[in-house]
């Protein structure tokens, strides 16, 4: 696992949403900031502790003071189960001691496990039960997102504008999202190429393909070799052997290419 690394963002700042290829944990140091994904609004302050699955498409906006967090790059050894068990969704935690967890975070990351034992989790904003019931039908159910909305007493207009604030993405692009997660956890399961992008609700194959290469910058093949060397405990680099360049707060950050032609066209 790579060293730890501060990050800064000025008042009023934002961070459009985006990826990045390996698991991380962010403290925030100070200021305040609201992190937007498929797992709904998170409102970060001093304290909160942010666990990012590998390939996590978030988006941030920081408020009048700015915010500052320190990061680390993870390997599944030292988040033993937390990232396999929350299905690729980030999950959030306050806590107790900000200068303790700032020290495990700098001079201890091998204590995380410890420090994530004694936090309290911590949810993301509550919603109109309409959105998460949206996001359920969209995921499950081909039909277009327009005809699900109406379902619900909701015009298509209002459904797009308030998921996009509440996510952070539009309905569109949710639905890829969740069937990008679902493609991730059956590449961990000896499964056809062809059956996942079944499951996960892909057109087909090739639909998979391009969606894979989009998100991740490699084949489904590829992924599947990258996930499973991931999760097993024996691949963990030692502590600083991270990829090139993996200090660095942009390191391993792919630009979440939701708009991009090969995302639309999925």
């Amino acid at each position: 696992m790579s060293e730890a690394y501060r990050t800064r963002h000025e008042r009023n700042a934002a961070l459009a949403t985006h990826r990045h290829r390996e698991a991380y944990a962010a403290l925030v140091l100070d200021g305040d900031y609201t992190e937007s994904s498929l797992d709904g609004p998170l409102p970060c302050a001093p304290g909160t502790l942010v666990l990012h699955p590998p390939f996590h498409a978030h988006g941030d906006r920081f408020g009048r003071s700015g915010a500052s967090a320190i990061n680390l790059e993870l390997s599944a050894s030292l988040t033993p189960g937390v990232i396999a068990d929350a299905g690729f969704a980030a999950r959030a935690w306050r806590v107790h001691d900000l200068r303790e967890a700032r020290e495990v975070f700098e001079r201890a990351p091998q204590r995380l496990g410890e420090l994530l034992a004694c936090a309290a989790p911590q949810a993301a904003a509550a919603l109109p039960d309409w959105q998460g019931e949206l996001l359920r039908r969209m995921a499950q159910d081909e039909r277009e997102i327009a005809e699900l909305a109406r379902e619900l007493g909701v015009s298509a207009e209002h459904a797009s504008r308030a998921l996009g604030r509440s996510f952070g993405m539009p309905p569109r692009a949710l639905r890829r999202e969740a069937r990008w997660r679902r493609a991730l956890q059956l590449l961990g399961a000896p499964m056809a190429l062809a059956e996942v992008a079944a499951a996960a609700g892909f057109a087909d194959q090739s639909h998979l393909h391009r969606i894979v290469v989009a998100h991740a910058g490699c084949t489904p093949l590829q992924l599947r070799r990258e996930l499973a060397q991931a999760a097993s405990p024996a691949s963990a680099r030692p502590t600083g052997q991270g990829r090139a360049g993996s200090r660095r707060p942009d390191a391993g950050h792919i630009k979440c290419v939701q708009d991009s032609p090969a995302a639309l066209a999925a």
